[in-house]
């Protein structure tokens, strides 16, 4: 497949096999609708695993933490990708049970409509990209992300008979999305275990017995995971001070900060950064 990529301000509209995703876990501030045109993987998004296969469809969110893995030499996508700006003008009007329901059941696997819906869509931004005297591509590209959100989760409510089965029960899989959507709100607040628990009204060790089902690693390994991918992606990202990272993320001094991040990644967060501006 020829790989190919058609960019405006605040998105871009890409043939891709993803390459980026694989290796580790990490913190992405983009959304993304992702349509896989080939070939097979696994896409592990905020610690739950989806398969990927020819016509499936999946959306990232700003925050998610992301990893490819067991990819197949013929993997390709077309992906729509945009700034978190626009993901927050095109949910201005949609309530927080509409976004929760959308990042629940994200991955669509053997329904064709929705590939229809979405191989539509980039067929028209892709008419648009290819105008190079276009000047509203963001607009077009926010209006189309707006249409998106609203018929894909009017697609859900009418076939939620057709949910795709899950690990463990509806309860625990709602348990285990709302930890992760709090944990999500809160990560800069509470890296404690007791702290999600209580807002879920059940005991920390009911929670820890939800999240290994679901994911393999104690509560505790999610929210450290979780949070040492948030500290890279503000290292990566943003220019704030050590120290200024340290009171954001509620640690009580610079240097457990760094202790907390060593412990996790085998480097200080200024050697994380020089790293990366090296690259």
């Amino acid at each position: 497949m020829k790989f190919e990529t058609f960019a405006s301000e605040k998105a871009q509209l890409c043939t891709t096999a993803l390459k980026e995703l694989e290796g580790e876990s990490n913190a992405i501030d983009y959304g993304a609708i992702i349509l896989c045109k080939g070939g097979t993987a696994s896409m592990r998004i905020d610690f739950k695993d989806w398969h990927l296969k020819q016509d499936a469809v999946i959306t990232l969110f700003p925050n998610d933490v992301v990893m490819l893995h067991d990819v197949s030499d013929d993997f390709a996508v077309e992906m729509l990708r945009y700034d978190k700006i626009l993901l927050r003008e095109a949910s201005l009007q949609l309530e927080q049970t509409v976004y929760s329901l959308l990042r629940k059941d994200r991955c669509r696997t053997d329904k064709q409509v929705v590939t229809l819906i979405i191989e539509n869509m980039f067929s028209l931004l892709r008419l648009y990209f290819q105008q190079t005297e276009c000047m509203c591509l963001d607009q077009l590209v926010l209006y189309q992300l707006k249409a998106f959100f609203l018929g894909f989760y009017d697609w859900m409510v009418r076939h939620r008979h057709e949910e795709p089965e899950g690990k463990g029960s509806r309860r625990t899989n709602e348990l285990f999305n709302m930890f992760m959507e709090d944990l999500e709100r809160n990560y800069m607040k509470s890296h404690d275990v007791v702290f999600y628990s209580d807002r879920l009204n059940i005991t920390s060790k009911y929670l820890n017995t939800i999240v290994r089902q679901m994911t393999g690693y104690t509560t505790k390994n999610i929210i450290d995971q979780y949070v040492t991918t948030q500290i890279k992606l503000q290292l990566r990202t943003s220019e704030k001070s050590v120290k200024q990272l340290s009171w954001d993320f509620n640690f009580s001094d610079e240097s457990f900060f760094c202790r907390y991040f060593k412990l996790r990644t085998g480097q200080t967060p200024q050697q994380f950064r020089r790293n990366i501006k090296q690259q």
